[in-house]
């Protein structure tokens, strides 16, 4: 039997075999999605971190509705976001290598989850070609909103910073038909934005407050509008940072829209 990380890498590199890597990631997504399925859903209220909640600190969580994130602790009792989670993510892959560990993950609002015992799961997950697939496809995913932070905070200036995270949260919601208009709820407060994109909190509400004169975007009651989305691009320089926001070959065959599952609209 051919060994399934080769055979992954394989799949990849040969350029003749990549015609088949949209179907063995389907096969992959089916194939975990179906360990969820038999799982009982979960209710975490907001401010709940998910170890404690679920009681397992080795789990993968499917976050079916509502919105979640990863921090770090910084002295001085600062945080900082690193990861926002919507509905569809799979949370705790990369926990299980120990690079993020789910005692940082934090529910926003109210949510729905189904978990998997993480104990052995990776093993089982790697000894299948199409398993070992998506599970590399979901954390290129989930490093490449890594990179499309990182990139954001180095090279945008507030404005800047703000407008790549509401058009990002934007495109992540419409690719997974949660939304249909350029309006969309985003629970994060101002501290929470500032957490996420290196911003002091009156410095955001002042951004905030200049995309609302200039009629780009409005944020009331956690409420985004989007007014004028050429605009918002501009500001987010989208076109240069969509050259850094590729991932690997995978993607270049849009393989699956979304990442994670399909899931139901917010609040269902």
């Amino acid at each position: 039997m051919d060994d399934p990380l080769t055979s992954v890498q394989d799949l990849l590199t040969t350029p003749r075999r990549q015609s088949g890597v949209r179907g063995t990631l389907l096969r992959g997504r089916r194939q975990l999605e179906a360990r969820f399925g038999t799982a009982p859903p979960l209710t975490l209220r907001a401010g709940e971190v998910f170890a404690a909640a679920g009681g397992l600190r080795d789990a993968i969580y499917r976050l079916r509705t509502g919105w979640a994130c990863q921090y770090r602790e910084l002295p001085n009792c600062r945080r900082a976001i690193i990861d926002v989670y919507l509905p569809g993510d799979l949370i705790g892959l990369d926990g299980l290598f120990r690079t993020r560990p789910l005692e940082n993950v934090l529910a926003l609002t109210l949510v729905e989850v189904t978990t998997i015992d993480g104990d052995n799961i990776l093993t089982q997950l790697l000894a299948c070609q199409s398993n070992a697939l998506y599970v590399a496809w979901l954390l290129v995913r989930r490093q490449q909103r890594t990179d499309h932070l990182l990139t954001a905070i180095s090279s945008l200036d507030a404005r800047g910073r703000l407008a790549a995270m509401l058009l990002y949260f934007y495109k992540r919601l419409y690719a997974r038909k949660l939304i249909a208009a350029r309006t969309y709820t985003m629970p994060l407060t101002q501290q929470h934005i500032g957490e996420y994109l290196g911003l002091t909190v009156v410095h955001v509400n002042r951004v905030l407050r200049s995309l609302r004169s200039d009629r780009i975007a409005l944020l009331e009651k956690n409420c985004v509008t989007i007014l004028d989305l050429e605009r918002l691009r501009q500001l987010a320089r989208e076109r240069e940072m969509s050259s850094n926001d590729r991932p690997p070959v995978v993607d270049q065959f849009t393989p699956i829209k979304d990442t994670g599952f399909p899931s139901p609209p917010m609040g269902s």
